[in-house]
């Protein structure tokens, strides 16, 4: 016959293990859910740099034509070198604050890409040491059921 200590302390241990691992499996989606949130938050973020520096460039492009315009329709004082220079010296302005802007897109998607990757990262290690080992929640049962062994002799 089975000792009733030993049957009650195993069951003890089995509904601990039980619990543990409906525990873990709740902390897991939480995990999961915070990395849902912050990958949406790096997202929004990817988005409104990349349209900033969008209209950045756009704003750059206008003020080149404006400029460009300008010289062309003033005429007055625009005779010689002068005028040409003004105008190259525009377009190198513009081209700069069109590169600068490029770069600045560039540099939004390498955050957005390297971002998600450490959250992805440790998303993954949260819930790996939220994980119940289950060789260590077999120990845990079998030790509950002998440690009271013999306690209703």
């Amino acid at each position: 016959m089975c000792d009733l200590a030993f049957a009650l302390s195993l069951a003890a241990g089995a509904a601990s293990a039980a619990g543990e691992a409906a525990t873990a499996s709740k902390k897991q989606q939480v995990a999961l859910s915070n990395y849902q949130l912050d990958q949406a938050v790096n997202e929004r973020e990817f988005i409104v740099k990349t349209n900033a520096t969008n209209k950045d460039a756009y704003q750059a492009t206008l003020e080149g034509d404006r400029a460009k315009s300008l010289a062309v329709a003033s005429g007055s004082g625009m005779t010689g070198s002068t005028a040409g220079l003004r105008v190259a010296e525009q377009s190198r302005q513009t081209a700069l604050s069109i590169a600068n802007a490029k770069d600045q897109r560039d540099g939004a998607a390498a955050n957005y890409v390297l971002t998600g990757k450490s959250q992805q990262m440790q998303t993954q290690n949260a819930i790996n040491s939220i994980r119940p080992n289950p060789m260590t929640s077999f120990m845990d049962v079998a030790t509950s059921g002998l440690k009271n062994y013999g306690a209703f002799k």
